[in-house]
């Protein structure tokens, strides 16, 4: 492994460390908005979905450009999770998972007019689906995948 290589494998790891350190982050929102109810813990879950989006999407550009060594600079962040699902960074489930969070980010970021639909929207996704992820990075010599678990705690 070349030491280019191993540099932006290292990258690539702390990404992810952030990418699931805010999905715990978010989880914990999510209970304790449950008890309290407060608007500060329910602008907390928005930022840290929107993290947790973020680093995915980071997450995702770095897989492609690790693996394919370039990517075109028109790419959306759909079209990043696209084509790393195709690259086989994870599969089709936890792909629609991915997409689905970054269209309501989208949504919530720039569609300002519908603020309130965009929240409920992803009040309603993070309760009944994100609650439930746990995420979790394999990786071999040659490999790095994403890999993903959805029981209820």
């Amino acid at each position: 492994m070349s030491p280019y290589y191993k540099y932006k494998k290292e990258k690539f790891l702390e990404k992810y460390k952030s990418a699931n350190e805010s999905l715990e982050n978010l989880k914990s929102a999510l209970f304790k908005y449950r008890m309290d109810h407060d608007k500060i813990t329910r602008r907390a879950i928005f930022a840290f979905f929107q993290d947790f989006c973020e680093y995915i999407i980071d997450m995702c550009e770095s897989y492609i450009v690790i693996n394919d060594g370039k990517i075109d600079s028109n790419f959306s962040a759909l079209k990043l999770i696209e084509k790393s699902c195709e690259m086989n960074f994870f599969d089709d489930i936890l792909k629609e998972y991915l997409v689905n969070c970054v269209k309501l980010r989208n949504r919530y970021t720039h569609d300002y007019y519908k603020r309130e639909l965009s929240e409920k929207q992803i009040e309603e996704f993070c309760f009944s689906k994100i609650l439930y992820l746990e995420i979790f990075l394999e990786s071999s010599k040659d490999n790095v995948i994403l890999t993903y678990k959805t029981s209820p705690i």
